[in-house]
């Protein structure tokens, strides 16, 4: 569990990471689509395609209904490495949520990078409750280990 509050900034960052015993093809298909994501992050309770061609890939735009929710879009979809999100309609909160692959003797080093910008009082409160955000995380990213690993 990592966190950074940048100086004089409205940008917060945090990250998790995990061994998971998969391929990186099977990880990263997984991670990629976020109509996954409640089956791990338990703050997220739906999400649907709401503009793509079929194919996951940058420019896929996800409504995601969560304790906040708007949409993500895939900003970067570089496979089987790295998918990177941005949030959008979520008023002054401004996610980037980055996952990546990384390859390991048998399996994967995943790590979920989230940077946040929030201003204003959101700004405020998210500094503040950046302990109890960063274990929720922890707790997501070993959630994906268990779903993918069968445990």
């Amino acid at each position: 569990m990592q966190y950074w509050i940048l100086e004089d900034s409205d940008m917060i960052s945090w990250q998790s990471s995990t061994f998971i015993a998969k391929p990186a093809e099977e990880v990263f298909a997984y991670v990629a689509d976020v109509r996954n994501d409640p089956n791990w992050h338990k703050d997220v309770k739906s999400a649907t395609v709401i503009k793509g061609n079929g194919q996951l890939g940058q420019g896929t735009v996800f409504d995601v209904k969560a304790k906040v929710s708007g949409t993500e879009e895939i900003i970067a979809y570089e496979a089987p490495h790295k998918v990177v999100l941005k949030g959008g309609d979520m008023g002054k909160m401004v996610p980037t949520d980055i996952r990546t692959i990384e390859p390991v003797e048998g399996g994967v080093r995943f790590t979920r990078h989230v940077d946040l910008e929030a201003s204003g009082f959101m700004g405020w409160m998210t500094k503040r409750m950046l302990g109890m955000i960063t274990k929720r995380n922890d707790h997501f990213v070993q959630n994906l280990k268990q779903v993918l690993e069968g445990a």
